[in-house]
Protein backbone atom coordinates (compact mmCIF):
# COMPACT_ATOMS: atom_id res chain seq x y z
CA UNK A 1 0.00 0.00 0.00
CA UNK A 2 1.16 3.51 -0.65
CA UNK A 3 0.07 6.85 0.73
CA UNK A 4 -0.58 9.43 -1.99
CA UNK A 5 -0.29 13.18 -1.56
CA UNK A 6 -2.03 16.13 -3.17
CA UNK A 7 -0.83 19.53 -2.15
CA UNK A 8 -2.98 21.30 -4.75
CA UNK A 9 -6.41 20.42 -6.18
CA UNK A 10 -4.80 19.31 -9.44
CA UNK A 11 -4.65 15.60 -10.23
CA UNK A 12 -0.91 15.72 -10.88
CA UNK A 13 -0.29 17.08 -7.38
CA UNK A 14 -2.06 14.35 -5.45
CA UNK A 15 0.10 12.05 -3.37
CA UNK A 16 -0.86 8.47 -2.60
CA UNK A 17 0.00 6.18 0.24
CA UNK A 18 0.13 2.66 -1.10
CA UNK A 19 0.50 -0.63 0.72
CA UNK A 20 3.86 0.46 2.05
CA UNK A 21 2.82 0.66 5.67
CA UNK A 22 4.26 -0.82 8.83
CA UNK A 23 3.64 -0.16 12.48
CA UNK A 24 4.22 -1.11 16.09
CA UNK A 25 1.45 -0.43 18.56
CA UNK A 26 1.24 -1.09 22.25
CA UNK A 27 0.70 -4.62 23.54
CA UNK A 28 -2.26 -5.73 25.55
CA UNK A 29 -3.90 -8.87 24.16
CA UNK A 30 -2.90 -11.91 22.15
CA UNK A 31 -3.22 -11.48 18.37
CA UNK A 32 -1.89 -13.30 15.30
CA UNK A 33 1.29 -11.31 15.89
CA UNK A 34 3.16 -12.24 19.02
CA UNK A 35 4.47 -8.70 19.44
CA UNK A 36 1.05 -7.02 19.06
CA UNK A 37 2.33 -5.18 16.04
CA UNK A 38 1.50 -3.92 12.59
CA UNK A 39 -1.89 -3.15 11.16
CA UNK A 40 -3.74 -5.96 12.92
CA UNK A 41 -3.02 -4.56 16.35
CA UNK A 42 -3.89 -1.02 15.29
CA UNK A 43 -7.19 -2.16 13.83
CA UNK A 44 -8.16 -3.98 17.00
CA UNK A 45 -7.31 -1.01 19.20
CA UNK A 46 -9.44 1.38 17.17
CA UNK A 47 -12.27 -0.78 15.83
CA UNK A 48 -12.84 -2.71 19.06
CA UNK A 49 -12.36 0.24 21.40
CA UNK A 50 -9.66 -1.51 23.40
CA UNK A 51 -7.63 0.22 26.09
CA UNK A 52 -3.90 -0.39 25.70
CA UNK A 53 -2.83 1.61 28.75
CA UNK A 54 -1.34 -0.60 31.44
CA UNK A 55 1.07 -0.64 34.36
CA UNK A 56 4.72 -0.36 33.39
CA UNK A 57 6.42 -3.73 32.71
CA UNK A 58 8.72 -4.87 35.49
CA UNK A 59 11.82 -4.58 33.30
CA UNK A 60 11.18 -0.94 32.32
CA UNK A 61 12.89 0.98 35.11
CA UNK A 62 12.29 4.69 34.98
CA UNK A 63 9.15 4.37 32.84
CA UNK A 64 5.91 6.11 33.86
CA UNK A 65 3.77 4.08 36.27
CA UNK A 66 1.12 3.69 33.58
CA UNK A 67 1.31 4.12 29.83
CA UNK A 68 1.22 2.46 26.45
CA UNK A 69 4.28 0.21 26.19
CA UNK A 70 5.83 -1.78 23.38
CA UNK A 71 7.24 -5.18 24.25
CA UNK A 72 10.85 -6.28 23.68
CA UNK A 73 12.21 -2.92 22.52
CA UNK A 74 15.67 -4.26 23.40
CA UNK A 75 15.53 -6.99 20.75
CA UNK A 76 17.11 -6.43 17.31
CA UNK A 77 18.52 -8.63 14.56
CA UNK A 78 21.71 -6.67 13.97
CA UNK A 79 23.15 -9.20 11.55
CA UNK A 80 20.15 -8.86 9.24
CA UNK A 81 21.07 -5.21 8.70
CA UNK A 82 24.83 -5.90 8.57
CA UNK A 83 25.44 -4.05 11.83
CA UNK A 84 28.05 -5.35 14.26
CA UNK A 85 26.92 -6.30 17.78
CA UNK A 86 29.07 -3.55 19.28
CA UNK A 87 27.55 -0.86 17.07
CA UNK A 88 24.04 -2.23 17.60
CA UNK A 89 24.45 -1.85 21.36
CA UNK A 90 25.28 1.84 20.84
CA UNK A 91 22.26 2.52 18.62
CA UNK A 92 19.21 4.25 20.03
CA UNK A 93 16.45 1.59 19.95
CA UNK A 94 14.45 4.13 17.95
CA UNK A 95 17.01 3.79 15.15
CA UNK A 96 16.73 0.02 15.34
CA UNK A 97 12.92 0.10 15.31
CA UNK A 98 12.91 2.45 12.32
CA UNK A 99 15.10 0.07 10.34
CA UNK A 100 12.62 -2.74 10.94
CA UNK A 101 9.64 -0.56 10.04
CA UNK A 102 11.29 0.77 6.88
CA UNK A 103 12.09 -2.74 5.69
CA UNK A 104 8.53 -3.91 6.40
CA UNK A 105 7.05 -0.88 4.65
CA UNK A 106 9.00 -1.59 1.46
CA UNK A 107 7.99 -5.24 1.58
CA UNK A 108 4.34 -4.25 2.07
CA UNK A 109 4.61 -2.07 -1.04
CA UNK A 110 5.98 -4.96 -3.06
CA UNK A 111 9.40 -3.34 -3.36
CA UNK A 112 12.54 -5.34 -2.63
CA UNK A 113 14.67 -3.09 -0.40
CA UNK A 114 17.72 -4.12 -2.42
CA UNK A 115 16.02 -2.85 -5.58
CA UNK A 116 15.56 0.59 -4.01
CA UNK A 117 19.29 1.02 -3.38
CA UNK A 118 20.53 4.13 -5.17
CA UNK A 119 16.98 5.36 -5.86
CA UNK A 120 15.98 8.98 -5.18
CA UNK A 121 13.73 8.01 -2.26
CA UNK A 122 13.38 10.42 0.65
CA UNK A 123 13.17 9.56 4.35
CA UNK A 124 11.32 11.85 6.77
CA UNK A 125 11.16 10.83 10.44
CA UNK A 126 9.27 12.56 13.23
CA UNK A 127 10.64 12.09 16.76
CA UNK A 128 10.78 14.27 19.86
CA UNK A 129 12.74 12.23 22.39
CA UNK A 130 16.11 10.52 22.78
CA UNK A 131 15.86 8.80 26.13
CA UNK A 132 18.53 6.27 25.20
CA UNK A 133 21.06 9.08 24.94
CA UNK A 134 20.14 10.13 28.47
CA UNK A 135 20.80 6.61 29.73
CA UNK A 136 24.10 6.37 27.83
CA UNK A 137 25.41 9.68 29.14
CA UNK A 138 24.87 8.53 32.72
CA UNK A 139 27.59 5.93 32.20
CA UNK A 140 30.18 8.69 31.87
CA UNK A 141 33.01 9.34 29.39
CA UNK A 142 34.45 5.85 29.74
CA UNK A 143 31.36 4.42 28.04
CA UNK A 144 31.83 6.50 24.87
CA UNK A 145 32.69 4.38 21.82
CA UNK A 146 33.33 5.13 18.12
CA UNK A 147 29.60 4.52 17.59
CA UNK A 148 28.26 6.84 20.30
CA UNK A 149 28.02 9.99 18.21
CA UNK A 150 25.99 8.47 15.38
CA UNK A 151 24.16 6.01 17.59
CA UNK A 152 22.64 8.56 19.95
CA UNK A 153 22.09 11.64 17.77
CA UNK A 154 18.37 12.13 17.08
CA UNK A 155 19.25 13.86 13.83
CA UNK A 156 20.62 10.55 12.53
CA UNK A 157 17.27 8.70 12.80
CA UNK A 158 16.37 9.33 9.16
CA UNK A 159 19.99 9.09 8.01
CA UNK A 160 20.33 5.59 9.48
CA UNK A 161 17.50 4.36 7.26
CA UNK A 162 18.81 6.14 4.17
CA UNK A 163 22.32 4.79 4.72
CA UNK A 164 21.31 1.21 5.47
CA UNK A 165 18.92 0.95 2.51
CA UNK A 166 21.04 3.08 0.18
CA UNK A 167 18.35 5.73 -0.45
CA UNK A 168 19.56 8.97 -2.05
CA UNK A 169 16.64 11.34 -1.60
CA UNK A 170 16.34 13.95 1.18
CA UNK A 171 16.89 12.46 4.65
CA UNK A 172 15.43 14.60 7.42
CA UNK A 173 14.69 14.01 11.10
CA UNK A 174 11.92 16.32 12.31
CA UNK A 175 11.33 17.50 15.88
CA UNK A 176 8.40 19.85 16.32
CA UNK A 177 7.31 18.25 19.61
CA UNK A 178 3.95 16.48 19.43
CA UNK A 179 3.40 17.43 15.79
CA UNK A 180 6.67 15.91 14.58
CA UNK A 181 5.29 13.02 12.50
CA UNK A 182 2.58 15.18 10.93
CA UNK A 183 5.13 17.83 9.96
CA UNK A 184 7.28 15.03 8.53
CA UNK A 185 4.34 14.08 6.29
CA UNK A 186 3.96 17.69 5.17
CA UNK A 187 7.66 18.01 4.34
CA UNK A 188 7.61 14.71 2.46
CA UNK A 189 4.63 15.85 0.40
CA UNK A 190 6.34 19.12 -0.45
CA UNK A 191 9.54 17.28 -1.39
CA UNK A 192 7.61 14.99 -3.73
CA UNK A 193 5.89 17.94 -5.37
CA UNK A 194 9.22 19.74 -5.81
CA UNK A 195 10.65 16.70 -7.58
CA UNK A 196 13.34 16.15 -4.95
CA UNK A 197 12.43 12.48 -4.63
CA UNK A 198 10.40 9.87 -6.50
CA UNK A 199 8.98 8.34 -3.32
CA UNK A 200 9.23 9.17 0.37
CA UNK A 201 9.28 6.97 3.44
CA UNK A 202 7.58 8.84 6.30
CA UNK A 203 7.81 7.59 9.87
CA UNK A 204 7.14 8.54 13.46
CA UNK A 205 8.67 6.86 16.50
CA UNK A 206 8.64 7.28 20.28
CA UNK A 207 10.10 5.16 23.08
CA UNK A 208 10.09 5.92 26.83
CA UNK A 209 13.40 4.63 28.16
CA UNK A 210 14.55 7.12 30.81
CA UNK A 211 12.75 8.56 33.80
CA UNK A 212 13.91 12.10 33.02
CA UNK A 213 11.45 12.76 30.19
CA UNK A 214 8.51 11.48 32.23
CA UNK A 215 9.51 13.52 35.27
CA UNK A 216 9.84 16.61 33.08
CA UNK A 217 6.33 16.10 31.66
CA UNK A 218 4.96 15.48 35.14
CA UNK A 219 6.52 18.57 36.68
CA UNK A 220 5.39 20.61 33.71
CA UNK A 221 1.86 19.61 34.72
CA UNK A 222 0.93 17.69 31.60
CA UNK A 223 0.58 14.11 32.87
CA UNK A 224 -2.60 12.66 34.32
CA UNK A 225 -1.92 11.69 37.95
CA UNK A 226 -4.30 8.73 37.72
CA UNK A 227 -2.95 7.40 34.42
CA UNK A 228 -6.17 8.05 32.50
CA UNK A 229 -6.74 10.52 29.65
CA UNK A 230 -10.21 12.09 29.75
CA UNK A 231 -10.07 14.10 26.54
CA UNK A 232 -12.81 16.75 26.17
CA UNK A 233 -14.27 15.74 29.52
CA UNK A 234 -14.84 17.75 32.69
CA UNK A 235 -12.56 15.24 34.44
CA UNK A 236 -9.62 16.00 32.12
CA UNK A 237 -6.44 16.22 34.19
CA UNK A 238 -3.65 15.46 31.72
CA UNK A 239 -2.44 12.91 29.20
CA UNK A 240 -0.85 9.47 29.37
CA UNK A 241 2.45 8.76 27.65
CA UNK A 242 2.81 5.99 25.09
CA UNK A 243 5.21 4.29 22.71
CA UNK A 244 4.94 3.27 19.08
CA UNK A 245 6.26 3.51 15.58
CA UNK A 246 4.73 3.76 12.10
CA UNK A 247 6.23 3.99 8.61
CA UNK A 248 4.48 4.63 5.30
CA UNK A 249 5.61 5.03 1.71
CA UNK A 250 4.40 8.11 -0.16
CA UNK A 251 4.27 8.44 -3.92
CA UNK A 252 2.64 10.88 -6.33
CA UNK A 253 -0.81 9.45 -7.02
CA UNK A 254 -0.23 9.13 -10.74
CA UNK A 255 2.94 7.10 -10.04
CA UNK A 256 1.19 4.85 -7.52
CA UNK A 257 -1.63 4.11 -9.96
CA UNK A 258 0.79 3.48 -12.81
CA UNK A 259 2.74 1.07 -10.60
CA UNK A 260 -0.42 -0.83 -9.73
CA UNK A 261 -0.06 -0.04 -6.02
CA UNK A 262 -2.85 -0.52 -3.54
CA UNK A 263 -3.60 3.02 -2.36
CA UNK A 264 -4.35 3.39 1.34
CA UNK A 265 -5.23 7.05 1.26
CA UNK A 266 -4.70 10.25 -0.70
CA UNK A 267 -3.21 13.39 0.84
CA UNK A 268 -4.98 16.18 -1.01
CA UNK A 269 -3.48 19.07 0.91
CA UNK A 270 -1.44 19.99 3.97
CA UNK A 271 -0.29 23.14 5.73
CA UNK A 272 1.76 24.12 8.76
CA UNK A 273 2.12 27.29 10.84
CA UNK A 274 2.83 28.42 14.39
CA UNK A 275 0.63 29.84 17.13
CA UNK A 276 2.81 32.93 17.45
CA UNK A 277 2.52 35.07 20.58
CA UNK A 278 -0.13 33.76 23.01
CA UNK A 279 -0.70 33.81 26.76
CA UNK A 280 2.17 31.35 27.20
CA UNK A 281 4.74 29.39 25.20
CA UNK A 282 2.59 26.24 25.19
CA UNK A 283 -0.82 27.95 25.01
CA UNK A 284 -2.45 27.38 21.59
CA UNK A 285 -3.98 30.14 19.48
CA UNK A 286 -7.49 29.42 18.13
CA UNK A 287 -7.02 31.95 15.34
CA UNK A 288 -3.70 30.49 14.19
CA UNK A 289 -5.00 26.94 14.31
CA UNK A 290 -8.12 27.89 12.39
CA UNK A 291 -5.94 29.60 9.77
CA UNK A 292 -3.82 26.50 9.18
CA UNK A 293 -6.90 24.25 8.89
CA UNK A 294 -8.45 26.55 6.31
CA UNK A 295 -5.13 26.80 4.46
CA UNK A 296 -4.97 23.01 4.18
CA UNK A 297 -8.52 22.94 2.85
CA UNK A 298 -7.69 25.59 0.25
CA UNK A 299 -4.63 23.71 -0.92
CA UNK A 300 -6.65 20.53 -1.18
CA UNK A 301 -9.50 22.19 -3.05
CA UNK A 302 -11.94 20.97 -0.38
CA UNK A 303 -14.65 23.12 1.19
CA UNK A 304 -14.33 23.09 5.00
CA UNK A 305 -17.84 21.72 5.45
CA UNK A 306 -17.01 18.74 3.25
CA UNK A 307 -14.63 17.47 5.91
CA UNK A 308 -16.19 14.67 7.93
CA UNK A 309 -13.37 13.45 10.16
CA UNK A 310 -11.20 15.66 12.33
CA UNK A 311 -8.35 14.32 14.45
CA UNK A 312 -7.36 16.58 17.31
CA UNK A 313 -4.35 16.85 19.57
CA UNK A 314 -6.58 15.84 22.48
CA UNK A 315 -4.18 16.13 25.40
CA UNK A 316 -6.93 15.83 27.98
CA UNK A 317 -5.95 19.07 29.72
CA UNK A 318 -8.24 21.75 31.09
CA UNK A 319 -6.29 24.41 29.18
CA UNK A 320 -5.72 22.87 25.77
CA UNK A 321 -8.91 20.91 25.10
CA UNK A 322 -11.40 23.84 25.19
CA UNK A 323 -9.16 25.99 22.99
CA UNK A 324 -8.67 23.20 20.46
CA UNK A 325 -12.38 22.42 20.29
CA UNK A 326 -13.17 26.10 19.82
CA UNK A 327 -11.04 26.12 16.67
CA UNK A 328 -13.73 24.10 14.92
CA UNK A 329 -16.47 26.60 15.77
CA UNK A 330 -17.06 29.97 14.15
CA UNK A 331 -20.01 32.22 14.98
CA UNK A 332 -21.68 29.33 16.76
CA UNK A 333 -21.41 27.03 13.74
CA UNK A 334 -19.12 24.08 13.18
CA UNK A 335 -16.40 25.28 10.85
CA UNK A 336 -15.09 21.99 9.50
CA UNK A 337 -17.63 19.30 10.30
CA UNK A 338 -21.20 19.33 9.02
CA UNK A 339 -22.95 17.00 11.44
CA UNK A 340 -26.44 17.44 10.01
CA UNK A 341 -25.73 16.61 6.40
CA UNK A 342 -23.20 13.77 6.37
CA UNK A 343 -22.33 12.26 3.01
CA UNK A 344 -21.52 8.73 4.06
CA UNK A 345 -22.54 8.48 7.68
CA UNK A 346 -22.07 10.40 10.90
CA UNK A 347 -19.06 12.65 11.23
CA UNK A 348 -16.53 11.72 13.88
CA UNK A 349 -14.16 13.60 16.13
CA UNK A 350 -11.25 11.96 17.84
CA UNK A 351 -8.30 12.94 19.96
CA UNK A 352 -4.94 11.54 18.95
CA UNK A 353 -1.96 11.91 16.68
CA UNK A 354 -0.98 10.81 13.34
CA UNK A 355 -0.09 8.12 10.97
CA UNK A 356 -1.26 5.03 12.84
CA UNK A 357 -4.93 5.82 12.39
CA UNK A 358 -4.64 5.36 8.63
CA UNK A 359 -3.56 1.79 9.28
CA UNK A 360 -6.44 1.12 11.65
CA UNK A 361 -9.27 2.62 9.65
CA UNK A 362 -8.25 1.32 6.25
CA UNK A 363 -7.65 -2.32 7.14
Amino acid sequence: MVMATAGQPRADRRTASTSASAGRVVSRITTPSSSWSNTWGTRMLLADGRDAVRDAPADRQGAPARGGFLDTVDEFDAGFFAISPREAAALDPQQRLLLELAWEAFEAAGILPAAARGAPYGVFVGAMADDYATLAHRAGPSAITPYTLTGLNRGVLANRVSYTLGLRGPSISVDTAQSSSLVAVHLAVESLHAGECDAALVAGVNLMLAADSTIAAERFGGLSPDGRCATFDAAANGYVRGEGGVAMLLKPLRTALADGDEVLCVVRGSAINNDGATGGLTVPSPDAQREVLLAACRRAGVAPREVQYVELHGTGTALGDPIEAAVLVENGQLLLVQLHEPRDGPAQWTGGVGLGHVLGFLH
